[in-house]
């Protein structure tokens, strides 16, 4: 498709609830993490590795989601969706916040996780809360503002690479414990939509062996067990 792509048909309409969908996991995870950080004993070195490990990978998301979306969906709407370009620069500049509270709380955890000390607790937890702020202003009005652009100039297959791009940046050993992370707040409906895009041998991996994982990770980090459908 060239850059300069029109109006799309409803056969080629994005449906943009993924971003949706995905957001949840970010606006759960962060917040949560903050206060379960700050809630660990100090010194309690398997505990800060649980937490961490968790951490590397909804920090790795985010920072890779976004710069998905600088890289593949910014210049095509600036190009596709000119009158309204100061959106799209709006989203980029919150971005630019966004990186800074990213990488402060990305340094933080990794020193809690060799110190597994209370003072830098403190710290990581309100750099996650700084983080969160940032995040949920801007997938707020990305939310009202970009996704209705984003239905009209951008492609299922463009946002795809979007998605491609995230889940090449998981570890493979992830995949599963990401995947129940999305699932965990969807509707029957919004599960059903991301389960149908897996091939059957994932989709059969998932119920046989990812819901499991996922409720062991939920357990281990917050002490209480996600509630998954297997359907």
């Amino acid at each position: 498709m060239p850059t300069t792509a029109g109006p799309f048909t409803a056969h080629d309409r994005l449906d943009p609830q993924e971003m949706v969908v995905l957001h949840r996991v970010f606006r759960r995870e962060i917040p949560l993490l903050a206060g379960l950080v700050e809630a660990a004993a100090p010194g309690d070195q398997r505990r800060t590795a649980v937490l961490a490990g968790h951490l590397d990978l909804v920090l790795g998301a985010l920072g890779e989601h976004h710069e998905g979306e600088d890289h593949l969906l910014w210049p095509k709407l600036r190009e596709r969706a000119a009158p309204d370009a100061g959106v799209v620069s709006r989203m980029a500049d919150q971005h630019e916040a966004i990186a800074g509270a990213l990488a402060s709380a990305t340094e933080l955890s990794r020193r809690w996780r060799t110190r597994s000390d209370h003072d830098t607790a403190l710290l990581l937890a309100e750099a996650l809360r700084t983080l969160d702020r940032h995040a949920t202003v801007h997938m707020d009005d990305e939310e009202e503002h970009l996704l209705p652009l984003m239905a009209q100039h951008i492609t299922p297959r463009e946002w795809s690479e979007v998605g491609e791009r995230g889940r090449r940046s998981v570890p493979k050993a992830q995949l599963l414990i990401f995947l129940g992370a999305i699932l965990e707040d969807t509707t029957a409906q919004e599960r059903q939509h991301f389960l149908s895009q897996m091939p059957a041998p994932a989709r059969l991996m998932w119920r046989t062996l990812g819901t499991r994982l996922y409720e062991r990770r939920t357990a281990r980090a917050r002490g209480t067990s996600a509630v998954l459908s297997r359907t």
